[in-house]
């Protein structure tokens, strides 16, 4: 019977089948398909990459359904289609949460079902944030005409630009070092560099959902605009790759939702933030992992 379903692993075979269930009703699954997406490249391009796991429930329909849950080190995405969100919950009752988790970007329509887990495995919430999706399709982001200011040139981010990005991050933690180079290795990036001193001024990584992250300019170059330009190369590079551009943004942060909306993203949907503590004491990670 469906309660009897437990969790299994998905083959990559099993992965391109579940990536291509979530094109449908573009955009409204865009998050999905691409955190399937990046997935798929990671191990492809590292086979032997650890602690990243793709699970589904043995069950027919919850393989026609896409039901998944990706398991990145400390972080959790889900994913299921249409209102199949019992299949989802009882697929997250079989996670060890004992670690605690980021759910990273929650889509708020998998909010109530991830609660409701929460609720009844009583698991304490250490940190909880809403934000706006943003949305550019390729077709507009690869029209952007984008040109270093006198003295600096734009290049993709080299692994060794990693410490300043993760130290320079608001959001770094314990483990976010590793998670920073492994995004600079293996999705795009770009960084705005000092033509004389090669010192890196302002960047912008690609996070697993397929969104813009990390965007920082250094305290030394701020007010010039550096920013915006940063946003711009990278959405004209991501759309040059055939793929729209997607941003999560802070409704409170109004300079930032005012720059993504005269660039031409909209808001589609709200994405929440929520992480679990672990109760079985701090876990940490091991270097380089």
């Amino acid at each position: 019977t469906a309660s009897m379903a437990q969790l299994q692993s998905i083959s990559m075979q099993g992965l391109h089948k579940l990536q291509v269930l979530y094109r449908q009703e573009w955009p409204k699954y865009c998050q999905e398909y691409h955190v399937l997406s990046t997935v798929i490249e990671f191990m492809k391009t590292d086979p032997d990459i650890n602690h990243l796991n793709v699970y589904t429930l043995s069950d027919v329909c919850a393989k026609e359904c896409g039901v998944f849950l990706i398991v990145d080190r400390y972080q959790l995405f889900v994913g299921c289609l249409g209102d199949s969100f019992e299949l989802l919950e009882q697929a997250l009752h079989q996670l060890d949460w004992s670690r605690g988790f980021q759910c990273s970007t929650v889509l708020a329509r998998y909010l109530a079902t991830i609660s409701k887990v929460f609720q009844a495995k009583e698991l304490p919430i250490s940190f909880e944030f809403k934000s706006n999706l943003y949305i550019l399709p390729a077709k507009q982001a690869k029209e952007l005409s984008v040109k270093a200011p006198e003295g600096f040139y734009l290049d993709t981010l080299s692994e060794s630009d990693a410490e300043l990005v993760n130290d320079e991050w608001p959001n770094h933690h314990v483990g976010s070092l590793y998670f920073v180079q492994r995004q600079i290795r293996l999705c795009p990036s770009v960084g705005l560099y000092a033509s004389d001193t090669k010192q890196l001024v302002a960047w912008c990584i690609r996070l697993q959902g397929g969104y813009l992250g990390a965007l920082q300019v250094s305290s030394s170059h701020k007010r010039r605009g550096f920013g915006s330009l940063i946003t711009q190369e990278i959405t004209r590079r991501i759309g040059c790759m055939g793929q729209d551009v997607m941003a999560l943004v802070n409704p409170q942060n109004t300079p930032s939702c005012s720059m993504f909306e005269k660039l031409g993203f909209k808001v589609i949907d709200q994405c929440y933030w929520q992480h679990t503590q672990p109760f079985i004491g701090k876990f940490t990670w091991p270097d380089g992992e």
